[in-house]
């Protein structure tokens, strides 16, 4: 499964759980984030997860569509992560202390 198919899939099925929907969702270059979420629905991930482990990916996406219900990281927030993917610690972990090696690699398009 392609990454672009495994985020959609994590993202459709967590805003399943959740209730709501989500706009567009991108890969993106981003330096220093794995993910976003916009006011407007729209979820937005760093191409880098796709050398992640696949329950990394998970996380983020449950993390992204978290914040379609709530915009920031409150008690209120963590809960919803914890209800969409319980086992949210270890990915967490694996973030904090590989992550900067994967915002090592660059991709630079061919003009």
């Amino acid at each position: 499964m392609q990454a672009r198919e495994a985020l959609a899939a994590a993202c459709d099925r967590h805003a399943a759980r959740l209730g709501r929907r989500y706009g567009r969702l991108s890969l993106r270059d981003t330096r220093s984030r794995w993910g976003s979420c916009s006011a407007e629905g729209n979820l937005n991930f760093s191409w880098r997860l796709v050398m992640a482990p696949p329950e990394v990916l998970d996380y983020v996406a449950a993390h992204e569509v978290a914040h379609l219900a709530e915009m920031n990281h409150s008690p209120a927030f963590w809960a919803l992560v914890e209800r969409l993917f319980p086992a949210h610690e270890a990915p967490r972990r694996w973030l904090r202390e590989n992550g900067a090696s994967l915002h090592r690699y660059r991709f630079d398009a061919a003009d």
